[in-house]
């Protein structure tokens, strides 16, 4: 299985003081999940504004505030939704904060996506799913039947 490599997110947008994420189902099985939208450009998180109806500021995605988030995340999966269009998307591609912030120390341009995040319809939320098998988590509804 291929890798699926972004660009690696710089800014994040903020809804007056709070950074702006997608909200996450509690899985199942395995940890928590908490996500931010992160941005690689300026016109990634134009994109982003012109197709929601908040009033957004971008912020730089600092090397500092992901430190902190991975430092205070305990057993909870900290998630960075990558150059999402808008906050209404069936499908997202998230990464880690802690491969983020890797790719950010490294000066990497690119970072790989580890997860995907699937809208349900019913709750206005995002199921989490690895992006590959490999990873050992899952927060899959075929994964929480099996017994």
């Amino acid at each position: 299985m291929t890798a699926q490599l972004v660009d690696t997110p710089y800014y994040v947008l903020l809804d007056g003081k709070q950074r702006l994420g997608p909200k996450l189902l509690r899985p199942h099985l395995g940890p928590e999940g908490v996500a931010i939208y992160g941005f690689s450009d300026k016109p990634t998180y134009d994109l982003f504004c012109a197709n929601s109806n908040l009033a957004l500021t971008p912020y730089p995605l600092v090397k500092g505030y992901l430190k902190n988030q991975i430092t205070d995340s305990g057993n909870a999966i900290h998630l960075i939704v990558v150059d999402a269009e808008g906050p209404n998307e069936t499908q997202l591609n998230a990464t880690t904060m802690k491969s983020v912030l890797t790719a950010q120390e490294q000066e990497s341009e690119r970072v790989t996506i580890s997860f995907h995040l699937m809208l349900d319809p019913g709750s206005q939320a995002y199921r989490v799913e690895n992006a590959s098998s490999d990873l050992g988590v899952t927060n899959s509804p075929k994964e929480s039947q099996r017994g």
